[in-house]
């Protein structure tokens, strides 16, 4: 049957005993086996013929058989083993076998016995009786140690219940029939109430069967309180056969009256046992009632109270959320007042961007413009005078010397005008377009520097407008500057390409390198100037570099179509 749940200990078939009953089962068996042994030698003592003791004897029979019949089907009920079945109908043939020897028995009713029962009709029911009840155990035994490894019985209860109600009738009726209408076929036991010699065998035969249901069960293991009083019935059972049909000489004897004691005995241990179980599951369900309602109680005392601290949690929770909503609210109005700030702040920047760029246009055409007075005015009349100190120094001698040394100073001071004027913007950036300027700007880095240079434009003809134009040149005039102050190379590799997308610039050098790591370096600055100048443009910029491997800059720089650059002009004018 498995491990069975904690529910179901309560009951004798499943309850194992403890040491007290066990104790009061073998104090029980030794009593009976005293007693057995008292009244061994005197059994063949012919005794009065009581017969109001035979109706007495097996209506107690009859009676306390049907009671434990039945509590064992309603333990059935519960358990679901069908083990309880098997014993139940053992105690429903007891039952049955007993009321009909005592319908047959001689002398009783008839001199006959009714039933159209025969001399021997009575001693033949009797084995029946006490050999049906052993086998009975026995297929007891062996159903519960089959419900240990099988579930339980899981189908309609009623069922094996008519089942077990329908075998005890078929099987008395059927040994009643054997015993009355087919007594010729049965050989005779008894003689003017004695045993014949055939008895003797019949008997053994029946206490054999007892005696190997006893065994079988007992090796059972583990035992349950049902099976212990079952070995109590058994061993009862025993000594009943043997009293009334093995050591005795017949009927009324002191044999015959101590067996049917001992099956009386017999009879009512598991209907005591049970009856003292349900008084015990009265008792406790009793309890049970009462402990449900105290624990009743003690749940609407602790609804009430749940009751109340909910509907306090509910005006606590009811003022947090206004709270919080109020909260939620105020937030909302944060972050929507965030936001447009956020939006006020991004279009600051960008109108910033926007200021900025156009502040770098106007102020490459403030240079423009300035560097174009200097070449074109100072850089002239400086040119003027010096032709003039020439035609005067020429006249005077006295005068010369003075004349060469302003002459110097003029020169000097129109290379610087130039240089200056180069400076602030190329004038061949505006006369001859981005290449030329560009080449210009790396021989002159080669002179000026000693470091030597690799051009590559592609195409060859590019030309890009403003100011884009103005742009790549002064990322590429301050990354040659950044290279001559800091780099300490021996070779630039500059690549200048463009599609019809954009235009990309590339400025490699051998030198030093830095870590780009260490922010506030001498490069950062000018980085951060050459991005700023790529950014304006809606271009990027990014750096290769690392200590001892040189450092490479590459921008890419969108181009910008004609009316695109129409538009933004007017739109610089405009501003």
């Amino acid at each position: 049957m498995g491990e069975l749940a904690d529910e179901s200990r309560i009951f004798l078939s499943t309850l194992q005993p403890e040491r007290r009953e066990r104790r009061l089962a073998m104090t029980a068996v030794a009593l009976s086996v005293v007693l057995f042994a008292t009244l061994a030698p005197f059994v063949r003592i012919q005794m009065p013929q009581v017969w109001a003791f035979i109706p007495i004897y097996q209506s107690a029979i009859v009676i306390c058989d049907l009671i434990t019949a039945g509590l064992l089907l309603g333990q059935f009920g519960i358990l679901r083993t069908p083990s309880l079945v098997v014993l139940a109908g053992g105690y429903l043939f007891t039952a049955c076998m007993a009321s009909v020897h005592m319908l047959t028995f001689p002398g009783l009713f008839l001199p006959s016995g009714l039933l159209d029962a025969g001399p021997q009709t009575t001693a033949w029911l009797y084995m029946f009786w006490h050999s049906g009840f052993p086998l009975c155990v026995i297929f007891y035994t062996l159903a519960s140690r089959r419900e240990r490894a099988e579930p339980l019985y899981a189908g309609r209860l009623a069922l094996p219940v008519i089942v077990c109600i329908g075998t005890a009738l078929v099987a008395t009726g059927a040994f009643a029939a054997l015993a009355t209408s087919g007594r010729e076929l049965l050989p005779p036991i008894m003689a003017n109430n004695h045993y014949t010699p055939l008895m003797r065998g019949v008997v053994t035969t029946v206490w054999l069967m007892t005696l190997a249901a006893l065994i079988l069960l007992t090796s059972r293991r583990p035992h349950s309180v049902l099976d212990l009083w079952l070995i109590v019935v058994l061993c009862a059972w025993l000594l009943d056969i043997a009293l009334s049909a093995v050591l005795n000489h017949g009927r009324f004897d002191l044999g015959f009256y101590a067996g049917r004691v001992y099956g009386l005995v017999a009879s009512s241990f598991v209907l005591l046992a049970l009856l003292l179980e349900n008084g015990k599951l009265y008792a406790r369900t009793v309890h049970a009632l009462q402990g449900e309602r105290i624990e009743h109680r003690r749940v609407q005392e602790k609804t009430v109270q749940l009751n109340e601290a909910n509907e306090l949690l509910e005006q606590r929770v009811a003022e947090r959320t206004r709270e919080l909503q109020a909260a939620n609210d105020e937030l909302r109005r944060e972050i929507v007042e965030r936001e447009r700030a956020e939006e006020a702040l991004a279009r600051s920047r960008e109108e910033l961007r926007e200021i900025a760029a156009i502040s770098s246009t106007a102020r490459e055409q403030e240079r423009g413009r300035i560097a174009r007075e200097l070449h074109d005015e100072l850089a002239q009349t400086l040119a003027m005078l010096r032709l003039d100190l020439e035609r005067v120094s020429t006249t005077g001698n006295e005068l010369a010397g003075s004349f060469m040394e302003m002459r110097g100073l003029l020169d000097g001071a129109v290379a610087a005008t130039r240089r200056i004027a180069s400076d602030l913007r190329p004038l061949m950036l505006d006369d001859l377009g981005l290449v030329p300027a560009i080449q210009w700007l790396v021989q002159a880095f080669q002179q000026r520097h000693g470091i030597d240079c690799t051009l590559i434009v592609d195409p060859p003809e590019l030309d890009l407008v403003e100011p884009q134009a103005s742009t790549t040149f002064r990322i590429l005039q301050e990354s040659l500057t950044n290279v001559g102050r800091h780099a300490r190379a021996s070779h630039v590799d500059i690549r200048l390409i463009a599609d019809d997308r954009e235009v990309m610039l590339s400025v490699r050098d051998n030198g030093v390198g830095f870590d780009t790591e260490n922010p506030r370096k001498p490069n950062s600055f000018g980085l951060v100037g050459l991005r700023e100048r790529a950014y304006l443009v809606q271009g990027t910029l990014s750096v290769q570099t690392a200590p001892g491997q040189g450092t490479a800059i590459e921008v890419h720089i969108p181009l910008v179509r004609a009316r695109e650059v129409t538009v933004l002009q007017s739109g610089e004018l405009r501003e």
